[in-house]
């Protein structure tokens, strides 16, 4: 006895078609369904005579089994839901290889449905999505299936060894809703980014925390050292001034020179001072971190100081208390000057995260806001992998050269 060949599923096929000019000229879409649906047909007939022993009318000595007729099932394929008759057998179950019990869509759908999560579309945007292809509303096993993979993808994207030398370190974090409803509060994601020395950029991880202090960033960055981020080969580390974040970092990383941000410092003067004075007071300060060296820079400050030392002494005392954390980025090559001094990089990745996910209004559980943050932060690893942002920034400027000369 041998399986059905590929001739009969074809002859099977060309027996479906009463007009084989509505194929090519009709409507593609239930031709297609209509294929699919003699095509799963066969295969389950091929299986069933694997498993009896005997084709269809057969006899034999190696018989095994008996049919028993057949029952309907609907499969809902990537593109079509069709009903597929299905033979029976006396003596054991019998489910098509291409099935799984209690599903209703094939393995096909399920990738499909995962790549949809991937892209950033909502349970809701997936389930209409299927509803309008398909016809059929995607079900909740094939739902909570993909996010369960979604979900282990995450604790694994989370907790992979990080083996590239960082050379520079991001943080910074992000507030959103959390929990859909009347209950809903805000949660804080703390997020790490990386250069390395070949000027590979990648984002290392997130995790969440209900309040942004001391005690997690200390968790967060103790957690990022203990997956590869080692302090000896760090240059510098890039934040804004919070007060905890700054504790967290001395703590964990020790003496590694900690850069403040400049655009925060700028921010924050600009509040501090009197309308009329703040295009005067930020294009002072302004020379301060665009001077070509750290003695320029001082010199700049210094002239700065006396400006507006009468007039705003609590800002400019804020400003020269810091300045060793602000000009830190002076220790580093001049290339590389211009991208550290703030943290604006990272800043980067969480306006994606914004635009694509927070504009939802809330996530509805800690898996959802998880599943989220990882799509994004892993969309973006994937857009800058193999790139070298400092050749990328060299090239910037050299086709700047020329415009400067003249």
């Amino acid at each position: 006895m041998r399986s059905i060949a590929s001739v009969d599923v074809m002859r099977q096929v060309l027996s479906q078609i009463e007009d084989p000019e509505h194929l090519l000229w009709g409507d593609l879409d239930q031709a297609s369904a209509g294929l699919m649906k003699v095509f799963l047909e066969a295969l389950a007939v091929s299986e069933v005579e694997a498993r009896v022993g005997a084709r269809l009318y057969e006899r034999g000595p190696g018989r095994r089994d008996y049919r028993n007729g057949y029952r309907e099932r609907r499969v809902q394929t990537s593109y079509a839901t069709v009903t597929v008759r299905i033979p029976r057998l006396r003596g054991q179950g019998y489910v098509p290889s291409v099935f799984e019990r209690d599903r209703r869509a094939i393995p096909e759908v399920e990738g499909w449905v995962l790549r949809a999560f991937s892209c950033g579309l909502s349970r809701a945007a997936v389930i209409r999505l299927m509803e309008s292809v398909t016809g059929c509303r995607p079900s909740e096993g094939v739902l909570r299936k993909v996010q369960t993979e979604l979900d282990a993808r995450v604790k694994a994207w989370r907790e992979r060894e990080l083996k590239r030398e960082c050379q520079y370190l991001f943080l910074d974090a992000a507030w959103a809703k959390d929990i859909v409803g009347v209950n809903a509060t805000r949660v804080c994601i703390l997020a790490a980014k990386a250069v390395d020395a070949d000027g590979r950029v990648e984002m290392l991880g997130f995790e969440r925390a209900p309040v942004e202090n001391e005690v997690a960033w200390r968790g967060f960055l103790m957690r990022l050292k203990e997956r590869g981020v080692r302090p000896e080969s760090l240059r510098l580390i890039i934040s804004d001034e919070h007060l905890g974040l700054k504790k967290a970092v001395q703590e964990v990383f020790g003496d590694v020179p900690h850069q403040w941000c400049w655009s925060h410092r700028m921010r924050n003067v600009r509040k501090a001072v009197k309308a009329s004075d703040r295009k005067a007071v930020v294009a002072g300060l302004r020379a301060v971190y665009q001077a070509p060296h750290r003695v320029a820079s001082r010199a700049a400050f210094r002239e700065w100081s006396l400006l507006w030392r009468l007039r705003y002494p609590g800002v400019v005392a804020s400003v020269e208390e810091d300045l060793g954390h602000l000009l830190a980025f002076f220790d580093c090559p001049e290339l590389h000057r211009e991208y550290v001094r703030t943290s604006n990089p990272i800043e980067r990745a969480f306006r994606e995260l914004r635009r694509q996910t927070f504009g939802c209004g809330a996530f509805a559980n800690r898996e959802a806001c998880n599943r989220a943050v990882y799509r994004v932060f892993a969309w973006l690893n994937d857009r800058w992998s193999g790139s070298d942002i400092w050749e990328l920034r060299r090239r910037r400027a050299r086709k700047q050269q020329p415009v400067q000369a003249a």
